[in-house]
C-alpha cells in the first residue's frame, strides 16, 4: 500500500523514547482504506520522509493541502466531502481571477 500525498501532521514521543508519527491522507478510495485498517498494529517496512519537502511539492499541491486544512478546520460541517468543498473554492478562485481578466 502506498499513501500518496500524505502529510505528517504530528510526531510524538514516546515514553519508552519511541516515536509516533500522525499523518493525514486525502481522501482514500474504500480498497485502500480497508487495506490501511487491516495494517493497523502491523511494522511498517518502509517510511521515505524527503529531505525538503517545500522544494518537492509543487505550488498546486501545497494549495490543495492548505485548502484541504482549511476544510478540516473550518468548513468540514457545511461540505461533506473535501472534493466538494476543494471543486467549490477551485471555482471561486477561478471567477475571482477570470473578472480581473475582462
Amino acid at each position: 500500500m502506498n499513501l500518496k500525498n500524505a502529510i505528517i501532521d504530528k510526531i510524538t514521543t514516546m515514553k519508552d523514547r519511541s516515536i509516533k508519527i500522525t499523518l493525514i491522507t486525502p481522501e482514500l478510495d474504500p480498497k485502500t482504506m480497508a487495506e490501511l485498517f487491516m495494517s493497523v498494529n502491523n511494522q511498517v517496512l518502509n517510511v521515505d520522509i524527503p529531505e525538503d519537502i517545500s522544494e518537492k511539492k509543487s505550488k498546486a499541491q501545497r494549495l490543495r493541502w492548505v485548502l484541504y486544512r482549511l476544510w478540516e478546520n473550518k468548513y468540514k460541517d457545511k461540505y461533506n466531502t473535501f472534493e466538494l468543498f476543494y471543486n467549490s473554492e477551485m471555482e471561486r478562485i477561478l471567477e475571482h481571477y477570470k473578472d480581473k481578466i475582462e
